[in-house]
């Protein structure tokens, strides 16, 4: 996206597109195996830009690159290839920008002669200029031996600061937020703008399920990439790494450690290397240091992947809220997720993870949501076993008994409690097909216990309403 977004702007600014025409290549450029390649593969691509501005030029070029295509046994192909290039360049009146993403692998599939010849175009010939994004910083940039030794000019693109942070959540949720409290988000999110607006559209909308179903497609969507990542790394690293991302918080090298099951003064090493490549992020100094993964997006699709279920992302993000959002907040977030743990049992198992795993969260539960905690517990743990086995009918017994019988005693529950059992009622009677009771039972629950309906229950109500 970085460099479609530069090739948009070369075009659309008359003060780049006077001077500089963008050949955007692949995001990973399979074909190219030597510098011929390279050079047709720049020929096919500059076609490709040129439909729109000049549609006969792109036409005569993509017949140039199939005549060029079939002499491929013949020698002197590779300056056949750059010539057409530079011919290009000379007819436009422009200077090509190269644009090759993942610079990092297309270096390991060239053979031998690739760099220097490429490093001597590019140092010789004004007419075209390279543009190249990486995932990481390789270690061919820092060899002096390396023909990408002081190429480029490298800019890192370093994650947001606190103050960024701050300012696209509030562009992105609408709340403004102090610097102690945006920090644990800063901290979950690594600053990654990206992940930022995932989360912060799950603070805007308060539904979990659809925060899930975010990143899940995002994971989806870039397993292979994610996949190309660990393959950067080496085998000792690269376990050392998969501990750091299944920790997923601040860890000491002793915990990193045992959870890779490597010598600590190994670990140690490997840790250096990692934070060198910016694979992962320090905190502190000395003794005192802990690391974590610079990009979370990565301990999401490592725990996706490895758990195998989404209820760890759970336990995750339900740690975060327990530090970033108030005691009373944290109630209200703790009643919508009980809705939405009615209808998605991985929602339940990660409610249930967290409780064991987070004291503070456990504390707030009990604390807050459930003073007579067993009563609590006995009600709703028949009600999710009831659930679970779809025995709509005695769901609805146990709420009707619980909430709206005289004598169910009903006051030990919180108003959250009270509502995710109404909600629950409202879920078996949409099964047994009674629509209008199940609405019904939302109506009773936005009317005596909401205010402003969730998106949850918002989509409850629409589709019995549907029915």
């Amino acid at each position: 996206m970085l460099l479609a977004r530069t090739a948009a702007e070369i075009r659309t600014n008359s003060e780049f597109s006077s001077c500089l025409f963008p050949v955007r290549f692949m995001e990973e450029s399979q074909e190219i195996f030597n510098i011929t390649d390279f050079w047709l593969e720049t020929l096919f691509h500059i076609a490709r830009e040129c439909v729109s501005e000049h549609p006969e030029l792109a036409e005569e070029l993509r017949g140039r690159h199939s005549a060029l295509s079939d002499r491929w046994g013949e020698q002197s192909l590779e300056d056949l290839a750059r010539a057409a290039v530079m011919d290009v360049a000379d007819r436009l009146g422009r200077k090509l920008v190269l644009m090759v993403e993942n610079l990092q692998s297309l270096r390991k599939d060239v053979d031998k002669d690739f760099g220097w010849k490429l490093r001597e175009i590019l140092q010789t010939e004004p007419r075209i200029m390279l543009l190249s994004s990486a995932t990481s910083r390789f270690s061919g940039l820092d060899d002096a031996e390396q023909p990408f030794f002081e190429l480029f000019r490298i800019i890192e693109l370093k994650p947001l600061k606190t103050d960024e942070c701050s300012e696209l959540w509030k562009i992105v949720s609408g709340d403004t937020v102090s610097q102690r409290e945006i920090r644990p988000l800063e901290i979950l999110t690594g600053g990654s703008p990206r992940l930022l607006v995932i989360v912060g559209s799950f603070a805007q909308h308060k539904s979990l399920h659809t925060l899930m179903e975010e990143l899940v497609s995002l994971v989806d969507e870039h397993t292979e990439y994610f996949r190309g990542h660990l393959d950067t790394f080496g085998k000792i690293e690269r376990r050392v790494y998969i501990a750091v991302l299944d920790l997923w918080q601040l860890s000491t090298p002793s915990e990193i450690a045992a959870r890779s099951r490597i010598d600590l003064r190994i670990v140690s090493t490997m840790l250096k290397r990692l934070a060198d490549k910016g694979a992962v992020a320090i905190e502190g100094t000395g003794r005192k240091r802990t690391y974590a993964p610079a990009e979370p997006l990565y301990s999401i699709y490592y725990k996706l992947r490895r758990d195998r279920d989404e209820a760890a992302i759970v336990e995750g993000l339900i740690r975060f809220m327990s530090v970033f959002y108030s005691k009373s907040e944290n109630v209200e977030l703790f009643s919508l997720l009980m809705l939405e743990a009615i209808e998605f049992p991985s929602i339940q198992k990660g409610i249930k993870l967290a409780a064991t795993e987070i004291p503070e969260f456990a504390s707030m539960i009990i604390e807050e949501i459930a003073p007579n905690v067993e009563e609590v517990k006995r009600l709703f743990t028949n009600l999710s076993t009831s659930l679970m086995n779809k025995k709509w009918k005695k769901v609805i017994r146990l709420v009707d008994h619980n909430i709206f019988s005289k004598k169910s005693g009903s006051h030990f529950l919180s108003n959250a409690l009270k509502a995710t059992a109404i909600v629950a009622k409202g879920f078996a009677l949409r099964q047994i097909g009674d629509s209008e009771l199940a609405l019904k039972a939302y109506q009773e629950v936005i009317n005596n216990y909401g205010g402003r309906p969730s998106n949850q229950l918002k989509s409850m109500l629409l589709s019995a309403h549907c029915h």
